[in-house]
């Protein structure tokens, strides 16, 4: 008994003894304890260093296959980190520093590269990302700020713009990048992409740039202040770009919203939120058969300058619905000045349809079946009917600004009175929609945008 005993604290003693190499499950990994970083591949500790930058790199080198390895600590990245094909890198949420004021992870090589979860703090470095010749590429859920360009991405280090350079297969998802001095995220020479989830902040040039990329698909990008006063763009195509698919663009107080120039060919862009912008909002230079469909844009659009068969088509048709109630503001086929504008239970019609068309900082509401405006009409006393006037009106008794309220509602307030659009708890089809003091909080004067994909199209930020 006495013997057994003896081994059972023998085997209590080894477990805490190398507690470091059973810390977690993963076969390669990276982890810190105490004041030493460590790395296993394959299930075996290879080595232990007070730098992450070594831990990370012993992991890469140490391993071989097709691997994925585990960092499971934060820490300061003292020189660049040689990406190496097969390779999966899970950061699992945690918080690098590049303190070294080069690129943070660089490959000029084969892919199939994969990198999830990570915190990048990269403002004394360079790119935070550079990989060139690299096909198979997956980047997701990465946050990067300050530095040159976040991540770079093309299929030659220095002429990528060559005939014949291609990589294939690029991804790059739920991605966010601030404050870098050039470009959020910039591709150069790739055939086959998949962009989404995009958010682009205080960028210095563009949010995204693409350059010679064809056969994409790109989901959203959401640009605030990128190249503000600047010629870049929130979104920017350029260098031949062909068979791009765009699902929304979200530009706020960019240099332009969206850019394309240099032999841009076959480009759909399904819907824009651009407003603010220091220069062109859509400028479309050198391009063919490049199209937006739907959506807001504020300041001057631009389809020209040897650009053929394109066709800007952005004010943004919407259902708009009251929060109280659910009834939704409808034109009831009137045509007379002063008609009231009434409302609806949940109805598709296109009287129940308005246009949002941008005017400076404000908006028309103009009805989709008949060109009316809702117009104010300068009246001032609470519960006062909103009514109609004809299309060609540009007083500001017809221009609206939207002030978010919250959860994905809005007030909409008369520029010439101040008054909010209120829909007075009426709940039977035909009623009057009404107008309230612009001091009133209540849902009864709050109101949703329907039918768009997304649900923050109208907010600034």
């Amino acid at each position: 008994m006495k013997y057994l005993k003896c081994l059972f604290l023998f085997a209590i003693f080894l477990f805490f003894v190398n507690s470091t190499d059973v810390a977690y499950a993963a076969e390669n990994e990276v982890w810190k304890s105490g004041n030493l970083y460590y790395w296993k591949t394959h299930n075996v500790t290879r080595g232990s260093s007070t730098n992450l930058t070594d831990a990370i790199q012993g992991a890469i080198n140490d391993s071989s296959g097709n691997r994925v390895i585990q960092i499971y600590c934060s820490g300061n990245l003292t020189s660049t980190i040689a990406l190496s094909g097969d390779l999966t890198l899970r950061f699992n949420n945690n918080s690098l520093k590049n303190t070294h004021g080069g690129t943070a992870f660089h490959r000029e090589g084969t892919g199939n590269i994969k990198v999830y979860d990570l915190s990048l703090d990269n403002t004394n470095g360079g790119y935070g990302f550079r990989l060139s010749r690299a096909s198979d590429l997956h980047f997701e859920n990465i946050y990067i700020t300050g530095g040159t360009i976040g991540i770079r991405i093309d299929s030659h280090p220095s002429r990528p713009y060559e005939d014949g350079r291609w990589v294939y297969n690029v991804t790059v998802k739920n991605c966010t990048f601030e404050n870098c001095s050039s470009h959020g995220l910039e591709t150069y020479g790739v055939d086959g992409c998949y962009v989404d989830g995009i958010v682009a902040r205080n960028c210095g040039e563009c949010g995204v740039l693409l350059n010679k990329t064809v056969n994409g698909s790109v989901g959203s990008v959401d640009a605030y202040r990128c190249s503000y006063n600047g010629g870049y763009a929130g979104f920017r195509l350029a260098n031949y770009c062909k068979n791009i698919t765009v699902d929304y663009i979200k530009a706020v107080e960019c240099g332009r919203g969206f850019f394309t120039v240099s032999d841009i060919r076959d480009v759909t862009v399904k819907e824009v939120y651009i407003r603010g912008c220091t220069n062109h909002s859509i400028l479309l230079q050198n391009s063919d058969n490049v199209k937006v469909l739907g959506g807001t844009y504020g300041g001057v659009a631009l389809n020209h300058y040897t650009s053929t068969n394109c066709v800007i088509n952005a004010n943004a048709v919407r259902r708009i619905r009251n929060r109280g109630t659910n009834m939704y503001l409808d034109g009831m086929g009137r045509t007379s000045n002063g008609a009231e504008v009434s409302q609806y239970a949940n109805t598709t019609h296109p009287n129940a349809q308005w246009v949002l068309v941008p005017v400076g900082s404000y908006y028309y509401l103009v009805n989709e079946a008949t060109g009316m405006k809702m117009d104010g009409y300068g009246r001032t006393v609470d519960g006062d009917a909103v009514a109609q006037y004809s299309g060609s009106t540009t007083h500001v008794n017809a221009q609206w600004s939207l002030v978010e309220a919250s959860n994905g509602y809005y007030y909409i307030v008369n520029r010439g009175t101040g008054m909010k659009l209120d829909g007075y708890g009426r709940t039977s089809n035909g009623d009057a929609a009404a107008q309230y003091s612009g001091s009133t909080t209540h849902v009864n004067a709050q109101w949703a945008f329907d039918d768009s994909a997304y649900n923050n199209m109208l907010t600034t930020r």
